[in-house]
């Protein structure tokens, strides 16, 4: 009797089974994908996205190429700000307490952040992200280096390969779709590297020369073969001096220049004088410290290198430009010393005012 109820149990349990398969084939197929659709939604919505914090907004693009939606990004320095004389400010403090993942340049570039992660009480693990990269050093001081290795788009692939591996360590279960957008990002910059050399190398060897307002460009003259005349040093938070301003007129007059550069962070009265006065032209502002606005062509890391690049190439290859009457060109040091002045005066009054308003 036992068995003949076992029997009947294990029909009836197979019954059920079989009907279960002949109603699934019935369903359509599109709403079966649908259903599936729906549950990995879900799925990925309930996870908890990694949090990531980049001192600035070079850095804050490559994690974006790399975590795509699959983290929250943020950088403490906006767009167009100069990382060199940030103030940070309770908020940034705010950010980098909830943070997952801080990722900072190192080299000297931004000195003010270890101060706001230790006020942060941040768990988070910071991650400098020129590790592997060898630092240029000063010529002019002692155990100081240039912080703009990123210039280099072949730096470039050090800097996304430690932060690939920075949200891997801190997110392991998304390592396959962070390993694959990195290879991409990585030939994205491999095929950047390549066109930034053949444009570089249309202008001629004796024009390969960038005067630009600040010192950060000279990653990028090493790799690329330009000499780097700049204004100011590799930080602007020193004013430019007297000296240089002889410097960079010598220059032009020396080497018969076509154009020299602004850069998108810094105050160009200074170079747009010189430039008026040597009769010469401002060949284009360039990036050096900040990505462009989003929808320009210097928004994100590898559009700011080239637009770089076409940009110099362009003005230093030009054949419209006039001839340039150096031996008319007067030196108006009084001027340019007004305006240094004017300059350092404008960063003082608004240092005040951010205390005032703290």
């Amino acid at each position: 009797m036992v068995n003949n109820k076992l029997r009947i149990s294990i029909i009836n349990r197979k019954s059920n089974v079989l009907q279960l398969l002949y109603d699934t084939m019935k369903t359509p197929l599109y709403l079966l994908l649908f259903a599936i659709f729906i549950v990995s939604a879900i799925q990925v919505h309930g996870q908890k996205k990694l949090v990531v914090v980049s001192s600035a907004s070079i850095f804050d693009d490559m994690v974006k190429n790399i975590g795509v939606d699959r983290v929250e990004h943020y950088s403490i320095v906006p767009i167009g700000g100069d990382p060199h004389k940030y103030e940070a400010t309770p908020d940034d403090a705010k950010l980098v307490g909830r943070a997952d993942v801080i990722l900072i340049n190192g080299l000297t570039f931004e000195g003010w952040i270890n101060e706001v992660i230790e006020n942060s009480g941040t768990k988070a693990t910071t991650v400098t992200i020129t590790d592997g990269i060898k630092p240029i050093e000063s010529a002019e001081h002692k155990n100081a280096v240039d912080p703009h290795a990123w210039m280099d788009a072949g730096n470039g692939l050090v800097y996304i390969k430690n932060i690939r591996d920075a949200l891997i360590a801190a997110d392991a279960q998304n390592a396959s779709f962070y390993e694959k957008n990195y290879s991409n990002y990585k030939s994205q910059l491999e095929a950047l590297h390549l066109y930034i050399k053949q444009k570089i190398e249309s202008i001629p060897a004796e024009q390969r020369i960038l005067i630009t307002s600040h010192d950060a460009f000279s990653y990028f003259g090493n790799k690329y073969g330009m000499t780097i005349n700049a204004m100011m040093g590799v930080s602007t938070e020193a004013d430019a001096q007297t000296s240089d301003l002889k410097r960079i007129i010598a220059s032009i007059r020396d080497h018969k220049i076509k154009a020299i550069f602004v850069e998108s962070t810094i105050n160009p009265k200074v170079l747009q004088q010189i430039a008026k006065d040597q009769h010469v032209v401002i060949g284009g502002n360039l990036y050096a410290d900040s990505i462009g606005e989003e929808g320009t062509e210097g928004g994100t890391y590898i559009g700011m290198l080239r637009h770089n690049a076409d940009t110099i190439a362009k003005a230093l290859t030009a054949t419209d430009v006039a001839e340039n009457d150096h031996s008319k060109s007067g030196i108006n040091f009084w001027l340019y010393g007004f305006l240094i002045l004017l300059m350092g005066l404008s960063w003082v009054l608004l240092y005040m005012n951010i205390h005032r308003v703290r």
